[in-house]
């Protein structure tokens, strides 16, 4: 059954950066997960999860994740399942996710501090 290998992959990719043992910013921590979390959903995506299942899966295999996070999963997956599979086989949107929140992680806290106030 593909469903195991795949909450073992998706477990992996996001308990990498959960817990009190992060010793990064929060910044390199916010946009790690960030950046698993799109890794997760392209490889459920490339794995033959339907949309339709995935935060069930990616809730099962990682029981720890707080509802905001699981909350946003759809979204995310539909930009990802919009994308052709053989697309998404030669790119990383975890990388290229990463990369984006660094970038512009002090536009992003700006925007959330007036949105806050």
């Amino acid at each position: 059954m593909i469903m195991k290998p795949i909450a073992v992959a998706l477990t992996a990719a996001l308990v990498m950066t959960s817990g009190p043992a992060r010793a990064v910013s929060e910044k390199e921590a916010d946009c790690q997960f960030q950046a698993n979390l799109l890794s997760t959903v392209q490889k459920a995506r490339l794995n033959g999860v339907s949309k339709d299942k995935l935060t069930d899966v990616i809730k099962a295999s990682n029981p720890d994740l707080s509802e905001s996070v699981l909350a946003a999963v759809p979204a995310i997956a539909d930009h990802v399942y919009s994308i052709k599979r053989k697309d998404l086989k030669d790119v990383d949107l975890g990388a290229a996710t990463k990369a984006q929140c660094l970038e512009n992680w002090d536009q992003i806290q700006a925007m959330k501090k007036t949105v806050t106030n």
